[in-house]
């Protein structure tokens, strides 16, 4: 069982990855004040902050208030604290995030782009965007993807799995495919 504090602490990385930053300085604690307004229009004082994270010394430690908790679940997507609480206790790890990797939206790239994916233990795979999130497969190096099979994909996360829709391979049916299911997939618009 997960205890409350070690949620907290997933709680303040889960914010912290929210923000883009560590908080680390007076400034941070400021900077996320004025974050929690912007996505939840409710304030927050730095200084309740400071003393969430833990900023000023165990003597101003307290226990964080109810509202504090629903603004900062709030403000990383959850309705409030308990269902963050529920979710996070329940499968040990915070099933919904922010995702701040490099990412490629495919309907961005030109019809003929290339793209070169990789993904462990030593798998390269070079694909050319087709159009509409359809691409095909030029070059495939120890995957079970070939030149020449095609699918769709319209989002790819740098260290998240990519998800292949309608992958037409060897001739057969069109299934679904996932690359990079353990480390995700790396990738270059070449």
């Amino acid at each position: 069982m997960v205890s409350v504090q070690e949620i907290y602490i997933r709680l303040q990385k889960t914010v912290e990855k929210a923000v883009g930053r560590p908080m680390l300085t007076p400034r941070d604690f400021d900077y996320l004040s004025s974050c929690v307004f912007t996505t939840t229009k409710n304030n927050i004082s730095a200084m309740t902050l400071k003393r969430f994270w833990g900023y000023l010394g165990k003597k101003n430690e307290r226990q964080p208030r109810l509202g504090t908790l629903n603004l900062l679940a709030r403000m990383v997507g959850y309705t409030d604290w308990m269902t963050y609480y529920k979710e996070s206790s329940a499968t040990g790890k915070v099933e919904s995030d922010f995702l701040k990797n490099k990412s490629l939206i495919t309907n961005s790239l030109a019809r003929g782009a290339i793209v070169r994916l990789m993904w462990h233990p030593d798998r390269v795979v070079t694909i050319r965007h087709e159009g509409y999130e359809v691409f095909s497969v030029l070059e495939s190096v120890n995957s079970k993807l070939n030149a020449g099979d095609t699918f769709r994909c319209g989002l790819v996360v740098e260290g998240e799995p990519m998800y292949l829709a309608q992958l037409k391979h060897e001739g057969g049916e069109p299934v679904s495919y996932v690359c990079g299911r353990e480390g995700g997939v790396k990738f270059i618009v070449l």
